[in-house]
C-alpha cells in the first residue's frame, strides 16, 4: 500500500503495514509493522474508527459519512455508499462484507470485489457489534437502543429473528461460541451479560434462537466481551474488574486491580487485558508489561504481539508481551481500530 507521500510497499510478508484509522484527522495512517516507520497517510472521510481487509484492500468505516472507504495496495481510494449514516463495525460472511450503520439502523451489505452496495438490512436501532456464526449462515447484530440481538440470514439478507436481552437493555458486545451453539451479549446499561441459544449451527432454525437462557451480573460499564470454547470474559470499565465465567455463565473468577479494562486478548499462552486507564498490559495471572501510554484499542499481530492504539495520546505502539514495547510512534489525532495489511 502506498501512502499520500508515495512511500510504502506491503507486497511481501517482511513489509507488512499497520493501517490505523485516525478519527481526529480523518486519515488512515500507515506504519511499517516491524519498525514503526511512518509510511504515509490516506484521506478516508469523516470520523474513521475501524478497518478491515478484504480482497487485498483495506476497508475503513467512517462514522461521519454515508459510505465506507476502500483503499487498494497502490493507495487508490474508492467510496462505497451505504445510503445511511454511521458505519462503524465490520463482519465478513459468505464472501460479503457487512457494516453496522449505527445512525441508520441498518446493516450495509457490500460486495468487496465490485466495491458496490449489494443490500441493506433493517435491524434494531443503533446497531453496534456484529458476530457471525461458524459457516457464515447467520449473523448477530446488537442494538444499543432497542435492547435486542437481531438474527440475520446472510443468504437472503433478511432479519429473521430478534433475541430480547431484557427491559431497558443497551446491547454493546455480541459474541458467538466457537462451535456456534451459544451466543452472548453485553447489556451496558444493566451491567450484565446474557447467554442465548442460537439454534445449533449456522443452518439452524432461526425460530429456535433465544430466548435468553441465563444471565449474570458483571462490572460497571461493560462494553465488549470475549467468548472462547469454555470461557467468557467481560471487562467492567467503570470499576476496574474483569469477570471470568464458564460457557453457562457460572462464575469462575473476578479479576481486580485494573483501572479501565476494555478488552481481553490471548497472547503467548496467557490472557492479557488492555487498560484504557493505565499505561500497561496486565495478564489475568498478574504479569505486567509497561506501555508508552494507556491503550484504547489493540490488534493481535502474531503470537505474543499486539498493535496498540493510544487514542488519547496520539500514539501507536507494537508491544510484545514477553519483551515489552518494540516501537512507539506519533500518529495523527485519535488512532483507533487498526489492521495489518
Amino acid at each position: 500500500m502506498t501512502g499520500s507521500d508515495g512511500q510504502g510497499d506491503a507486497s511481501s510478508p517482511a513489509d507488512r503495514v499497520l493501517a490505523v484509522p485516525c478519527e481526529g484527522d480523518d486519515l488512515l495512517a500507515l506504519f511499517a509493522l516491524d519498525t514503526g516507520d511512518r509510511l504515509g497517510e490516506v484521506p478516508v472521510g469523516s470520523h474513521p474508527v475501524h478497518a478491515t481487509t478484504c480482497r487485498g484492500r483495506t476497508v475503513v468505516a467512517t462514522m461521519g459519512e454515508r459510505a465506507v472507504t476502500a483503499v487498494d495496495p497502490s493507495g487508490g481510494v474508492t467510496r462505497i455508499e451505504t445510503g445511511v449514516l454511521g458505519p462503524s463495525h465490520f463482519a465478513a460472511a459468505n464472501g460479503e462484507l457487512y457494516v453496522s450503520c449505527s445512525a441508520g439502523d441498518a446493516l450495509a451489505v457490500v460486495d468487496p470485489e465490485a466495491l458496490t452496495l449489494v443490500d441493506r438490512v433493517a435491524v434494531g436501532a443503533e446497531p453496534h457489534e456484529i458476530a457471525v456464526a461458524p459457516g457464515g449462515g447467520r449473523l448477530y447484530s446488537g442494538s444499543r437502543r432497542e435492547g435486542v440481538v437481531d438474527v440475520v440470514d446472510t443468504e437472503s439478507h433478511e432479519r429473521i429473528g430478534a433475541i430480547d436481552a431484557g427491559p431497558d437493555a443497551r446491547v454493546q458486545g455480541v459474541a458467538i461460541s466457537p462451535n456456534g451453539d451459544r451466543g452472548y451479549a453485553v447489556d451496558q446499561r444493566g451491567a450484565r451479560v446474557v447467554a442465548f441459544e442460537t439454534g445449533g449451527d449456522a443452518e439452524g432454525d432461526a425460530a429456535s434462537a433465544g430466548p435468553v437462557r441465563v444471565e449474570a451480573a458483571v462490572g460497571a460499564d461493560p462494553y465488549d466481551l470475549v467468548a472462547t470454547g469454555d470461557r467468557v470474559f467481560v471487562p467492567g470499565r467503570g470499576d476496574g474488574i474483569v469477570h471470568e465465567f464458564d460457557r453457562d455463565l457460572e462464575p469462575i473468577a473476578v479479576h481486580e486491580g485494573f483501572s479501565r479494562p476494555v478488552d481481553v486478548f490471548e497472547a503467548a499462552g496467557e490472557r492479557w487485558v488492555l487498560d484504557a486507564g493505565a499505561a500497561r498490559l496486565r495478564s489475568l495471572d498478574g504479569a505486567v508489561v509497561e506501555t508508552p501510554a494507556p491503550g484504547l484499542v489493540a490488534t493481535p499481530v502474531d503470537d505474543g504481539r499486539l498493535a496498540v492504539s493510544h487514542h488519547d495520546d496520539d500514539r501507536v505502539s507494537l508491544v510484545d508481551v514477553e519483551s515489552g514495547t518494540v516501537w512507539s510512534a506519533d500518529s495523527p489525532a485519535y488512532p483507533f481500530g487498526s489492521v495489518v495489511v
